[in-house]
């Protein structure tokens, strides 16, 4: 294998190769670090967001992002618990995933057919919902201790953590349709160049709108996970959900100006993420400095996607 070779490998695995030293260092300076229980509790620290990644990726795949999910994540804990509390299971189940569908699909207007950006529309959204969790509980958080809820928040099969079987399983089913489906070719072909898009008779509107839907069901499941595993709602949850997962989307290597990517990428986004902030906390960094750190990154990882997206353009 060439030299040309090699560098080539190690710029479109950059990802990975950051991974395994990351992992290789903490292996030799925390005894704590490199063991299956601490693997596990990584996984299970990322699994909530990681769910949620996967619907962020379809839709920054597709051109567009959602600032409204972490809001989002927040009024799903408040209703599911709340609801399961007065009623079952059952019905706050099917209240959560029909209210953020909705969500979603308001988001999806408001963008694809009344043109508003992205940002503006789901920045709206998300004061909006955080407005309507602090009214829903006049700013209190709302618990319900039941054993079964518990335990399938908290259980495990097969050795793993119940949320991480979830996230294994959104994993699977993102990469399925972003790989072979006609709507995943759909998704990357609006993202990639809307005008081409539209020209080929592709209708740009409805995968648009179908990206936040779809954001806005997986952030439903992981919010039931979440409440489930913690027996409480608090408009304060996924505080951060947002630039977290936009994080990993974009640490993976999907490019924000669309068309790019894949779930298998922001996979290894989360994972960095996941292992990075997992040694910080191994190694006594306060939650503060790890915030900073994670902006630091989100910062620098934006910067380069951009200062790579002009360089393609100057080749085309």
């Amino acid at each position: 294998m060439n030299r040309i070779t090699i560098s080539r490998l190690l710029r479109e695995n950059v990802v990975v190769v950051s991974l395994v030293i990351l992992i290789g260092i903490m292996a030799v300076i925390a005894n704590s670090f490199f063991t299956l229980q601490n693997f596990s509790n990584i996984l299970s620290q990322i699994a909530i967001y990681g769910i949620v990644s996967f619907g962020m990726t379809m839709a920054i795949i597709c051109g567009e992002f959602d600032l409204s999910c972490g809001s989002l994540l927040g009024v799903v804990t408040i209703l599911f618990t709340d609801i399961a509390k007065r009623m079952n299971v059952g019905a706050a189940v099917l209240v959560c995933a029909g209210f953020c569908i909705v969500i979603g699909f308001i988001n999806g207007i408001l963008v694809a057919k009344v043109k508003m950006s992205a940002f503006v529309a789901t920045l709206a959204t998300s004061i909006a919902l955080k407005g309507f969790a602090l009214n829903y509980t006049s700013g209190k958080p709302i618990n319900y201790v039941n054993d079964e809820i518990n335990r399938f928040g908290n259980g495990s099969i097969l050795g793993l953590p119940v949320i991480v079987w979830f996230f294994t399983g959104t994993l699977l089913v993102t990469m399925y349709v972003l790989r072979y489906t006609k709507f995943g070719r759909g998704v990357y072909a609006t993202g990639g160049n809307i005008e081409v898009a539209r020209m080929a008779g592709i209708n740009v509107s409805f995968y648009k709108t179908a990206v936040f839907v779809i954001l806005g069901l997986t952030t439903a499941i992981a919010g039931v996970l979440m409440a489930a595993r913690l027996s409480a709602g608090n408009s304060l949850f996924g505080s951060d959900l947002s630039m977290t997962v936009v994080a990993a989307v974009v640490i993976g290597g999907t490019s924000l100006s669309g068309g790019k990517g894949g779930a298998l990428k922001t996979l290894w986004g989360m994972l960095v993420i996941g292992v990075l902030f997992n040694a910080l906390m191994i190694l006594g960094v306060q939650a503060n400095w790890q915030n900073v750190l994670k902006g630091a990154i989100l910062i620098a990882v934006v910067a380069v996607d951009a200062a790579f997206s002009r360089k393609r353009m100057k080749r085309l």
